[in-house]
């Protein structure tokens, strides 16, 4: 977790500097919400680019760097018992971000395409049984939906339990404060901090800071932001 007012601190601090624009409560918080998603949507990316390609230490020894975004996903991962509706299909959690497997039993059912859907159902040697179910997403849109419909093969009984594993979307940010004589004061008990691995507070602000130059068009906040971002990077890869 990071605090969300140490944030919004050291982002007015670098915003103001030079007069370089103020940031309003409300601005703050829009652009923190983008901010912890693209964040959060990059360690999906990180994920995939360290299981193929494992990064070294300055001995030469390989470090997997899977067990770091495994620490920062773990917050994030849960895993909820569902029943199936008519027709076999499962109904996906609403606050889902990412599905990652579906379980019935010990069994991991397999996804495939909806593609590879049709043409496995229709070939008797690749045709899913009760041993060997396979799952397919019908809506194959880019994010999760509640018009999402899970498709499994074989098809099962209502009420039929599986086990789902997803990473949860997190909960947005929120500075949230009361004015007292015309001036905003952080209110921590409405407040709603940052989701993300404290590790990543620095990423954050420059992120947020990098957005805010856009917002306000000063290309200088963004120029400090983006140097500063690499810098961090260069800390991290070193």
């Amino acid at each position: 977790m990071i605090n969300i007012d140490t944030v919004y601190q050291k982002v007015l601090t670098i915003a103001n500097k030079e007069q370089r624009g103020y940031i309003t409560p409300q601005e703050f918080n829009l652009m923190a919400d983008k901010a912890q998603l693209d964040i959060y949507s990059s360690y999906f990316h990180e994920a995939k680019t360290a299981y193929v390609k494992p990064t070294k230490n300055n001995l030469g020894d390989a470090i997997d760097g899977l067990d770091m975004m495994e620490e920062k996903l773990h917050p994030f991962k849960h895993i909820d018992t569902v029943l199936s509706l008519d027709g076999g299909t499962l109904e996906l959690p609403k606050e889902i971000y990412a599905l990652d497997s579906i379980k019935h039993g010990t069994n991991e059912v397999t996804k495939i395409t909806f593609r590879e859907y049709a043409y496995t159902q229709n070939n008797p040697l690749t045709k899913a049984t009760k041993n060997r179910m396979v799952y397919t997403r019908r809506s194959g849109g880019a994010t999760v939906s509640d018009k999402d419909i899970i498709l499994i093969e074989p098809t099962q009984p209502a009420d039929t339990m599986f086990s789902i594993s997803y990473y949860k979307q997190p909960t947005s940010p929120n500075w949230a404060y009361v004015v007292v004589n015309e001036k905003a004061l952080y209110n921590p008990t409405n407040s709603t901090d940052f989701q993300l691995h404290a590790s990543e507070q620095e990423t954050v602000v420059m992120r947020i800071l990098e957005l805010a130059g856009i917002v306000i068009e000063k290309p200088q906040l963004v120029q400090t932001a983006m140097v500063d971002k690499q810098r961090i990077k260069q800390d991290q890869n070193d």
